[in-house]
């Protein structure tokens, strides 16, 4: 999977979870969530097509791994 799907494949799921989240304050931030998931995927392909040789897909997905890198 290209770094531009897994971005969108996050923006999908914060997109699910603001539908089945029952707690009506946290519905608008999955909303931003997705939307800046899917902001990122737009720049990356902008920038670097496939995403598989970009800066991008070289960074952790997580922060507990950003901070094992360090």
């Amino acid at each position: 999977m290209s770094t531009i799907e897994r971005y969108r494949a996050h923006a999908h799921d914060c997109l699910r979870r603001a539908h089945t989240d029952t707690n009506d304050r946290d519905r608008p931030l999955w909303l931003t969530l997705a939307q800046s998931w899917l902001q990122l995927a737009e720049h990356a392909d902008r920038i670097g097509g496939s995403g598989g040789g970009s800066e991008a897909a070289d960074m952790p997905e997580r922060e507990d791994e950003a901070a094992e890198a360090n």
